[in-house]
């Protein structure tokens, strides 16, 4: 009998009724949410009576970082999450097993959404404002590299000091190099700043490569992770958490009534600040995530900047390749040395990884 791919069938069936995932894993897996860990440590209720046999641990101190943001890509992708995020089940009385105090670091989370209602903007009879649009545009299309990213992101944010935040971005490659790092973090010397890394990736061709699973993973346990903007095909996603190969996400199509622009951040109502909160957990399995996406990370100062590169280096596990890659120098400009005349850096070729993805069957003997 031929197989049948339900796939298809089954995301179509999410659009229509995806209801709140329960903590289910058997296995107790910690759960994680940028770099805090909590754990449960006994079997998952089904309702709030079963509260009682059940008791949460968060392992983690609390580490606060800013929140992240996602591209908004379709209308489908609206369609989707609209379905999907039904405030009247996020409002039914039981936290479905989840450590509270893990529900409670995930709401605190900045959720960024599309926002309705806003007053019109009234007509130009300008014929300067046609222009000024054209000319907008003409510039994306010139700042937009072939992966997708902005190159300009690190320039533009470098250049505003006020904000007390640079930026480092590699564009369409896995390489953070130390000397061109702390140029940006450290340009005079004198004191190190606070440096955004960027690191925009591919992981696979249709899917992420299972040799990738436990690097990305880990990903989001280390204390210096601010997110990754990513999603499934055609659908975009901002994932902070992770428990055994679910991630958790924040998805930014939901539309909510436009905020109000206030002078002091004081005079935001309670309903306001809530509308940029949500308790209602969504995750995704790792075999069903879009293998192109950008993983971020905040380095605080030089010590940060230490623990975040030996943490990288332990982040391989059975075997799997790393995401991420380190290297003391940048490469010469169009030369095939390493930077300064040196060697490229010795373990490249051996992290090559043939991007062949497997067949459904052997990605659901893959599922854990």
């Amino acid at each position: 009998m031929t197989s049948v791919d339900l796939g298809g069938y089954k995301r179509i069936v999410r659009y229509f009724w995806d209801p709140e995932p329960k903590n289910d894993d058997m296995s107790q897996a910690p759960i994680w949410c940028l770099g805090r860990k909590y754990t449960t440590s006994s079997t998952p209720p089904r309702d709030a009576g079963d509260r009682k046999e059940e008791s949460w641990t968060e392992v983690e101190p609390p580490v606060q970082l800013p929140a992240s943001t996602t591209s908004v890509d379709s209308l489908s992708e609206s369609f989707e999450s609209g379905l999907a995020y039904d405030e009247a089940s996020a409002a039914v009385p039981h936290d479905g097993g989840w450590p509270p105090p893990f529900l409670d670091d995930f709401e605190s989370r900045i959720w960024l959404t599309y926002r309705s209602g806003f007053p019109p903007i009234p007509k130009s009879e300008s014929p300067q404002a046609a222009a000024a649009m054209t000319l907008a545009v003409r510039l994306r299309s010139q700042l937009v590299d072939q992966a997708g990213f902005t190159s300009d992101t690190g320039a533009l944010s470098n250049a505003h000091e006020s904000t007390g935040l640079r930026v480092y971005i590699t564009g369409d490659g896995s390489d953070v190099y130390e000397d061109r790092f702390m140029r940006i973090a450290n340009p005079s010397g004198e004191g190190f700043r606070p440096t955004l890394v960027l690191v925009g990736i591919r992981l696979g061709i249709d899917r992420v490569t299972p040799v990738y699973w436990e690097a990305l993973k880990s990903s989001l346990q280390m204390p210096q992770s601010v997110g990754i903007a990513g999603g499934r095909p055609s659908s975009s996603h901002y994932f902070i958490g992770v428990q055994g190969p679910n991630f958790f996400y924040l998805d930014p199509h939901q539309t909510r009534s436009a905020l109000p622009l206030h002078d002091d951040p004081e005079s935001y109502s309670p309903e306001e600040m809530e509308s940029c909160h949500t308790r209602r957990l969504r995750r995704l399995h790792i075999t069903e995530m879009d293998p192109s996406m950008l993983i971020a990370f905040l380095i605080r100062d030089e010590a940060d900047w230490a623990a975040w590169r030996q943490q990288l280096g332990q982040a391989r596990r059975g075997g799997g390749k790393a995401v991420i890659h380190v290297a003391d120098r940048e490469p010469a400009p169009g030369g095939l040395g390493g930077g300064h005349g040196g060697p490229e850096r010795a373990s490249a070729l051996d992290e090559v990884e043939i991007l062949s993805d497997d067949d459904d069957d052997s990605n659901d003997a893959l599922r854990k």
